[in-house]
């Protein structure tokens, strides 16, 4: 099977590749930078407001609307994504400068440039582009190359994964650091569940091969964090990875709280700013290694003057300078990797000619990667031959890795492994955590008997919370009831198409009646910022953004996929989808809707036109559910949303 997997890896990522650089051509060959920002890959009309020099010298410029009150529109942007930057409308010349955005919020911009000597032109209106670059698909190629590799010397992890090698049975014996006098876990952080507990003892006790399900709200990283903090008691050395830098930062501040030894790898822009001193550069940088590399440093560019004053032995000197620089960089690259309990990086930056490559290659006890279920497979493989034990964790119910080519995605690529592992090895590597934290009761209901076989149960704190239990919020219909489903069927408020594109739709009659649901949430107390609106479709984001942002700012209005990881007190969802061929597009994605569901905690309002939807038997499902144990409302009760006669 092994071959099989890399020939067919190999070419769904050229595939992807390819769509890649077919969605670059599009975006550079477009007139209009206008229909770029409607479409999420654009934003236009900014200004840089500051420029100044940030950690480790890396040159930093803020950008703003040109209206200084002004918010950014909706985009798909987002910490870490690498982007262009233009001062001309002419996008098909090359940009005035490359970066990466290290933070993004409603009003500003912070990218991180990649080189120092740009010039930029503050009076300039300003536009920035998302930039694709072949970096990962490189890393991925090296990746499936070195599997054929492991392949001959018969690498533990590709025979148990690839190949049909079965788990080791598990250690009949915790080690003795984690265990009390009658064997059982001593627990670390005593606030576990018995599905936590059990997903820990599970977990160490496995000698090769541990998968933790955590569905949503079940505080799955939580469990993750205890594990590594369980396996550094003992000496284990961690390599943590997730595939996104936001699920990584994560992990290193819970980690750093913990007190546990961390080294952040990868673009210091690309984490949040108080946790950069965790990065392996910040590090570095303050060590007394480093200083004497600076020296050396200085002592080559005095070298590089001499040749040019033809003094004589300069050039064998820059030699040996320069051997020594190596020399003195690997030791302290070395030193800083070894000496850290964890290491935690993206998968992708866990490749070979990064800064692992200073260590040995299974040097590593354990390789733990969260959010599994959203990585591409073979971007695990970058990581996963680097020790004898894998602790995946995730929920393959969710949404799964982003996938732009629709043929490399039906033909395998967003399969995760976590998901395929849990079909070829079930319960012998597989633990489930079951009482999540999160939703009501009647939220949660939904999604356990749709999802995840009936086995989650709602903890006592959170079980029954409604709004109108938040202080100073008042009890009304909609703040008492934690399921509304608000039906557009009959009220002629149908969809409007973007021509050519299946994912730019918007419903304008929806959009209104979002706003005055959310209007009614705010007015009865609730605060704006705990309330956030969700649909599939980016068009209808700006048109919802467009009624509430001058009144309410605080509202969070994304789309479904832009908000998996993220929760509210109250979600309000429109599904845009209204037609006469009763067609549902993309919203039949199962997993899409899960996702939107489960970010509720005590609200959760969906506006749909139940004709239309309900045609796909999944989201009649949970129409089902909401007339059985919620409120049904017509939109005829909204009055200001319906098309004037």
């Amino acid at each position: 099977m092994c071959e099989e997997f890399i020939d067919n890896q190999l070419s769904l990522i050229q595939l992807e590749r390819q769509a890649e650089i077919d969605e670059e051509k599009k975006i550079k060959s477009s007139s209009s930078l206008r229909q770029l920002q409607k479409s999420g890959v654009a934003l236009t009309r900014l200004v840089v407001t500051e420029r100044k020099t940030g950690l480790l010298g890396r040159t930093m410029v803020y950008l703003r609307p040109i209206g200084s009150s002004d918010e950014l529109p909706n985009s798909n942007f987002s910490n870490g994504q690498i982007v262009a930057i233009y001062q001309t409308n002419d996008i098909t010349a090359d940009p005035g400068a490359t970066g990466v955005i290290q933070r993004i919020s409603k009003k500003e911009i912070f990218v991180a440039l990649d080189k120092t000597d740009v010039d930029l032109n503050e009076n300039a209106a300003t536009s920035i582009v998302m930039w694709t670059s072949d970096v990962t698909y490189k890393r991925l190629r090296v990746a499936a190359e070195k599997l054929k590799d492991h392949l001959q010397r018969r690498n533990q992890m590709v025979d148990l994964l690839l190949e049909n090698g079965e788990p080791a049975p598990p250690n009949q014996n915790l080690p003795p650091p984690c265990k009390s006098s009658n064997g059982k876990l001593i627990l670390l952080n005593d606030q576990l569940d018995d599905s936590q507990i059990a997903a820990v003892d599970f977990a160490l006790r496995q000698k090769d091969l541990a998968v933790i399900h955590g569905p949503p709200g079940t505080g799955k990283t939580t469990t993750i964090i205890e594990i590594i903090c369980q396996a550094v008691k003992f000496g284990a050395k961690i390599l943590a990875c997730a595939p996104s830098n936001v699920a990584v930062d994560n992990m290193v501040e819970r980690l750093a709280k913990r007190k546990i030894r961390v080294v952040r790898l990868g673009h210091t822009a690309r984490s949040e700013e108080t946790l950069q001193k965790y990065s392996l550069d910040a590090i570095l940088d303050s060590s007394d290694s480093h200083k004497i590399i600076r020296d050396v440093r200085s002592d080559i560019t005095q070298a590089i003057k001499d040749i040019k004053g033809r003094r004589r032995g300069a050039g064998e000197n820059i030699k040996s300078l320069r051997k020594e620089l190596e020399r003195r960089e690997t030791t302290a690259l070395r030193e800083v990797l070894t000496s850290a309990d964890v290491v935690l990086s993206t998968l992708t930056s866990a490749h070979d000619h990064g800064p692992l490559r200073n260590v040995p290659e299974e040097f590593f006890d354990y390789v733990v990667i969260d959010e599994c279920s959203q990585a591409t497979e073979l971007s695990c493989w970058i990581a996963l031959p680097r020790a004898k034990k894998v602790i995946l964790a995730g929920d393959p119910w969710q949404l799964p890795p982003t996938v732009i080519s629709p043929k490399a995605a039906k033909q395998g690529l967003a399969l995760s492994l976590m998901e395929r592992v849990i079909k070829k090895f079930g319960d012998k590597v597989t633990r489930m955590l079951t009482v999540q934290y999160r939703m009501h009761n009647d939220i949660m209901k939904w999604s356990s008997e749709a999802m995840y076989k009936g086995r989650l149960t709602a903890h006592p704190l959170v079980k029954g919370h409604l709004l109108k239990d938040l202080s100073g919020v008042d009890d009304t219909e909609d703040t008492s009831c934690p399921l509304v489903l608000i039906d557009t069927a009959g009220a002629d408020l149908f969809e409007l198409a973007q021509e050519d594109d299946e994912r730019s739709r918007s419903n304008p009659g929806e959009a209104k009646i979002v706003a005055e649901h959310v209007s009614r949430l705010i007015s009865a107390g609730v605060p704006a910022k705990d309330v956030a609106v969700v649909t599939p479709y980016n068009l209808q984001v700006e048109t919802i953004r467009n009624l509430l942002t001058s009144d309410y700012p605080e509202v969070e209005v994304r789309s479904v996929d832009g908000y998996q990881g993220r929760e509210k007190e109250a979600i309000v969802m429109s599904m845009v989808r209204s037609n006469d061929d009763r067609s549902v597009g993309f919203l039949a994605e199962e997993r899409r809707l899960n996702v939107a569901v489960t970010r509720a905690r005590r609200h959760f309002c969906v506006i749909c036109d139940v004709e239309t939807v309900g045609s796909n038997k999944f989201i009649k499902g949970l129409i089902d559910h909401i007339t059985n144990s919620g409120e049904v409302r017509s939109a005829f009760e909204y009055e200001t949303s319906l098309p004037s006669s």
